[in-house]
């Protein structure tokens, strides 16, 4: 396992034997944390599935924010009184949601961090399908990822999330924050400076992309 690491990092250094060590022990332990984490939330997310939408999978699935009780978890996420964000806390209750509404050995089967990513499938059998891929071909989390984002590519557009106005405004309010961070900008202009001419080109195709949708988005609510 660590030489497969060390060989998809040909460009670095190589690694003395007693840094080799040390990789292979932060791997075993990173996992172990991964698996701790991952049981975790996923315990959560049961227990929230049961306290708040009693086991019922249509009410958290489909009818999310017609509770009142889900509404106030999902205002107090992100503070000072639950430093959990809102995707994880919402990815939690649906799986555990599927869980039950599935009936799938495969889905069972997976880890949080697969299941969480299958999610923008959306769809039951979608759902069940890729779960049974990635248990059989054993995807990692991201094989999973881009084995959704090849789905929803030949479904011929991809499935919309459920949106709500309060959702809205958090995922924008996150991007701007995240954007804006000191630590991110500082990282950001090392990354500009030490980019070519390529990757600069293509950024900056990027960020006029992200401007565009901003404006069209503020278009559409002053039209409103």
């Amino acid at each position: 396992m660590t030489k497969g690491i060390i060989a998809t990092n040909s460009d670095h250094a190589p690694l003395s034997a007693a840094e080799r060590a040390v990789l292979a022990e932060a791997v075993a332990r990173g996992e172990s944390l991964r698996k701790q984490t991952d049981e975790a939330v996923a315990d959560y997310g049961r227990w929230l599935f049961s306290q708040v939408f009693g086991d019922d999978s249509t009410a958290a699935i489909a009818h999310r924010n017609d509770n009142a009780l889900w509404m106030a978890i999902a205002d107090a996420a992100d503070s000072v009184h639950l430093r959990l964000p809102l995707a994880l806390i919402e990815a939690a209750v649906l799986c555990a949601a599927y869980d039950k509404r599935l009936n799938s050995d495969a889905w069972r089967a997976l880890d949080f961090g697969r299941k969480s990513r299958l999610l923008r499938l959306e769809q039951d059998k979608l759902l069940r399908q890729g779960a049974q891929h990635a248990l059989s071909a054993n995807l990692s989390a991201k094989a999973t990822e881009q084995y959704v984002r090849e789905v929803l590519r030949e479904q011929g557009e991809p499935v919309q999330a459920r949106l709500s106005m309060g959702r809205v405004r958090r995922r924008l309010a996150d991007f701007s924050q995240r954007l804006s961070a000191r630590a991110f900008t500082r990282r950001f202009d090392q990354l500009v400076r030490d980019a070519d001419e390529a990757d600069k080109k293509a950024l900056l195709a990027e960020i006029e992309a992200a401007q565009s949708a901003l404006a069209t988005l503020r278009a559409r609510v002053k039209k409103r």
